[in-house]
């Protein structure tokens, strides 16, 4: 719980600082520091974890270094402007940019070590906390409160209430989504059975704490509005479907990579067109209704 309120605060410092930095010298000045300083910092601490034999550290700090310098070049930004809806001179742009990337790069790293990955015991109070997390920092990352009101925040997420035609699109995604997740787990028991048999052991505190039907649709519920609010309402509008698609992937660490992996990919992309099709409204009920099914049918198949 303490994590999740510190990258909260971080994530609102960061914004402050950098609506700050559009109009003070300063504040551009000690972002400029602090992303330089973190980005080298790790770059040497990913050098030296390799050199003193230490693969794991090595490569969470030399992807978390790379992800974050590449972000702060100019012309990099440029490149991805062409794609994606930043202006490679906005400040604050830039800083989401290099925090998306050296998140993706610090799980990528923990990602190319999956004997090193634990099992994914998660609380009732902690998912309840991590949701109330994911939906401040969401929140933060848009502006709000600091150059949004609130009725802006909602309409940025693109939240609304979901209409007849939402929710008939949100149950066919989510038919789609166990289509998809059926035929990689197919795949994935016929070719990396030992990766399944870890996957499984990793989930198996998450399937049995919420194996009821009520405690498995609160689980969907809260997964479906923290990780939808953050991924689909607030990154994907400005740094696309691929990129949103891709750290929504590598921070679910517990599938390693693999064919599940590549599965998880094909999810993220798909909730991705349905923000674009229905709005983050029908991307909740269907992350919701995708969880909690999910969870019932492993309990119901263990």
């Amino acid at each position: 719980m303490i994590e999740l309120i510190a990258i909260v605060l971080l994530g609102a410092t960061a914004r402050a600082m950098a609506e700050a930095g559009v109009r003070l010298a300063w504040a551009r000045w000690v972002i400029h520091g602090a992303v330089l300083g973190v980005g080298s910092l790790s770059l040497g601490l990913g050098v030296l974890a390799f050199l003193t034999g230490e693969p794991r550290l090595a490569a969470r700090a030399s992807g978390a270094a790379i992800g974050l310098l590449l972000a702060w070049w100019p012309p990099y930004r440029r490149l991805w402007a062409r794609w994606i809806a930043i202006n490679p001179t906005s400040l604050l742009d830039a800083l989401g940019l290099a925090a998306i990337q050296g998140t993706i790069g610090l799980f990528v790293g923990a990602l190319l070590q999956p004997g090193t990955i634990p099992s994914l015991e998660v609380s009732k109070e902690q998912l309840l906390g991590q949701a109330l997390a994911e939906v401040a920092l969401a929140l933060v990352l848009i502006g709000f409160p600091f150059s949004r009101h609130w009725q802006s925040a909602v309409d940025r997420l693109g939240l609304r209430w979901p209409s007849r035609r939402d929710l008939l699109g949100a149950v066919l995604f989510t038919a789609g989504m166990f289509g998809l997740s059926l035929l990689t787990g197919l795949l994935a028991g016929l070719l990396q059975p030992g990766v399944v048999a870890r996957i499984e052991e990793r989930m198996l505190p998450v399937t049995t704490e919420f194996g009821s039907p009520a405690w498995a649709l609160a689980l969907g519920i809260l997964a479906g509005v923290g990780e939808e609010l953050l991924f689909r309402g607030a990154v994907q509008p400005r740094y696309g479907l691929l990129l949103t698609a891709l750290l929504f992937t590598v921070v679910h660490v517990q599938y390693e990579l693999s064919i599940v992996t590549l599965g998880v990919f094909g999810l993220a992309i798909l909730l991705g067109i349905e923000r674009r099709r229905l709005g983050t409204s029908a991307c909740i009920v269907t992350h919701a209704l995708y969880d909690a099914i999910a969870v019932l049918l492993q309990n119901a198949l263990r």
